[in-house]
């Protein structure tokens, strides 16, 4: 999620000049999140997220809203992830 969201919006995650735009929330980085879920539905092909943002609380309701259901989360992040999942409705 850390590289796809750098990628995404052409922002070095170490350059504290573009600093804020290096968020998983930002509407275009969500909207690339949902079209490749929607791709991966209709073409029945699984998709995933890996990295910090799978398992961040704050990320977790627009990850899902956007499309995805399978999100990668180490485990110290595990309880507050399945939490914040409890907490969105689909």
């Amino acid at each position: 999620s850390n590289d796809l969201t750098q990628y995404v919006m052409a922002a070095a995650r170490d350059n504290a000049l573009v600093a804020h735009l290096n968020s998983i929330r930002h509407p275009a980085v969500l909207r690339l999140i949902a079209s490749v879920a929607a791709f991966g539905r209709a073409q029945k092909i699984p998709v995933s997220l890996c990295g910090d943002a799978g398992g961040d609380p704050a990320a977790i309701p627009a990850l899902i809203e956007a499309g995805l259901r399978d999100l990668s989360v180490v485990p110290a992040q595990l309880a507050m992830a399945k939490a914040a999942i409890a907490d969105v409705s689909i």
